[in-house]
């Protein structure tokens, strides 16, 4: 893992910082495909690629493999990130959608993406195809408090629809 020092300028002054890689990546299968980004700093995720040619069913939905899995971390504090998998427009332009996309930080198993046809017609996903992309998110969950009574907020218990259309 190759470290980065770059000097940043913070309102104090100058600071230097190690700058990590966010994702580390272990390839499962010799034809697996290391996760990309297309512009560093200006996209939000990394693009995933399938394993395997697979053919989705009309209306139906299947587990792609990724023949990777996957180590995320805060370049600079180094604290766990977690994972949101989401579909990519071109995907969805298809009528594919990318369902139950959160990987835990923790989580070393294969990363395998649900999609769902949602055509009438059978859509065919290519070997090497870009499928899904995955964003780093900081992990936040922490410990839970059962209460009597939470504070008021301006919305209070207005749900569906209450913001208008």
């Amino acid at each position: 893992m190759t470290a980065i020092r770059k000097l940043l300028l913070w309102a104090d002054g100058p600071h230097s910082v190690t700058i990590n890689p966010m994702l580390r990546v272990k390839l499962l299968d010799p034809a697996a495909k290391a996760p990309v980004v297309a512009h560093p700093g200006e996209d939000l995720g990394y693009d995933l690629f399938a394993l395997e040619a697979i053919l989705l069913a009309p209306r139906s939905q299947a587990r792609v493999r990724t023949g990777i899995a996957v180590e995320a971390r805060h370049p600079v504090t180094g604290e766990p990130l977690g994972l949101l998998v989401r579909d990519r427009s071109s995907m969805a332009a298809r009528g594919i959608a990318t369902i139950a996309g959160v990987i835990d930080a923790g989580y070393r198993g294969e990363i395998l993406i649900l999609m769902a046809n949602l055509t009438d017609a059978p859509v065919q996903l290519t070997a090497g195809e870009k499928i899904a992309q995955m964003i780093p998110i900081p992990v936040l969950t922490g410990s839970v408090h059962t209460v009597s009574n939470l504070e008021d907020s301006a919305r209070a218990d207005k749900g569906f629809g209450s913001s208008g259309r």
